[in-house]
């Protein structure tokens, strides 16, 4: 009778004696160790179970032997992935029952959780708006720090993204989280604008963001979620439209001059001729550096001999950096004409002295 329940516990049970030598085995204990009665009976514990020769589990139960206290801990398998959590019980004659429970799922369960806090934490504290949503409504999941602080640190954790967001209705981001949601296909998108609500009141503004929408599956394939992460570049667009736009300012401005202007970057390459130099020169080429000037727009001497690259007003401001005034040249143009301009050139810096380029001016003689 004792045997029958002795086998039948839920509980692995094995005896062993102050050498590790294995007395009794239960049916449970086989299943769990893998191993058959016959192949434990008599043996040497620390020798035959694997994983539990050296360390903490030979340690705790020599301890609970020979203070004869119950001593409980937990014990991971490497060889076979499994956690145990053993009760050492002291008997009489030197001995000790280990009774073992199969802890795996619960471990393994407790394992996930800590990887997905780890992760979570990760998200959290991410130098970009990362966000998590799931089902076909867009259920916020996770939303980290980055996001909370571009709408003014606003909870969105639970809401659905059409109700948290109500001002993006119209701007395509909606529909865009549906169709990466439908097709599981992932969208990247460069400097979007996005008219946004920054906390909460009806503060509105404009801002621009590099997106990525990532499809997020479950382990049978299917989409249970999107994955946002999204970079702030209001900044960067704003400085370069602001130059932009200055540029363009500065172009109608050398536009409308009396002169020819024509602006070399620091290399020597031509990159902007205004509508008073193409006139006088017949053509504009850009991109023309300081060793083929005379050649591609026709330069000659006032005597009409070809004019050398390195000695012309815009060369000699690239590459000596000098400042030239009160040269002429002849322009052979296109259709047989020709003109005689007289200018100057200089050197052109920035305000922390980098060296930008040259500009030369003419005018026709």
């Amino acid at each position: 009778m004792q045997q029958t329940i002795f086998d039948n516990l839920s509980d692995g049970v094995l005896v062993i004696d102050a050498e590790g030598r294995i007395q009794e085995v239960n049916r449970r204990a086989e299943t769990l160790f893998r191993k058959r009665k016959t192949e434990l009976l008599h043996k040497n514990a620390w020798n035959t179970i694997p994983d539990i020769g050296d360390g903490k589990f030979q340690d705790e139960v020599q301890t609970a032997m020979s203070q004869g206290l119950v001593r409980i801990f937990e014990h991971f398998y490497p060889s076979m992935y499994v956690w145990h959590k053993i009760r050492v019980v002291p008997l009489p004659d030197d001995r000790a029952a280990l009774i073992i429970a199969d802890i795996t799922e619960v471990a393994r369960r407790q394992h996930t959780e800590a990887v997905r806090e780890a992760v979570r934490n990760v998200v959290r504290q991410a130098p970009v708006a990362i966000s998590i949503v799931r089902g076909p409504e867009h259920r916020f999941e996770v939303v980290n720090d980055m996001s909370r602080r571009l709408i003014g640190d606003r909870d969105l954790e639970g809401m659905l993204v059409r109700q948290a967001l109500p001002e993006l209705e119209g701007q395509g981001l909606f529909e865009l989280l549906d169709e990466v949601y439908r097709t599981g296909e992932a969208y990247v998108g460069s400097e979007m604008p996005v008219t946004y609500d920054r906390t909460g009141e009806g503060e509105m503004v404009q801002g621009w963001f590099n997106v990525i929408y990532q499809p997020l599956y479950e382990a049978d394939g299917r989409v249970s979620g999107v994955l946002s992460m999204s970079l702030d570049v209001t900044e960067l667009v704003e400085e370069r439209k602001a130059v932009e736009v200055q540029a363009a300012r500065q172009r109608a401005i050398l536009a409308q001059l009396d002169e020819g202007v024509v602006v070399a970057d620091a290399e020597g390459h031509i990159r902007f001729i205004n509508e008073q130099a193409q006139r006088m020169h017949g053509t504009a080429r850009l991109g023309v550096g300081t060793d083929a000037y005379a050649r591609e727009y026709q330069l000659f001497t006032e005597s009409g001999e070809p004019y050398p690259d390195d000695q012309l007003p815009l060369a000699r401001a690239v590459l000596h950096e000098e400042t030239v005034s009160g040269v002429r040249w002849r322009v052979r143009r296109p259709d047989g004409s020709e003109v005689l301009l007289e200018g100057g050139a200089r050197p052109v810096y920035a305000d922390n002295g980098e060296r930008l380029g040259a500009v030369v001016t003419m005018r026709e003689v």
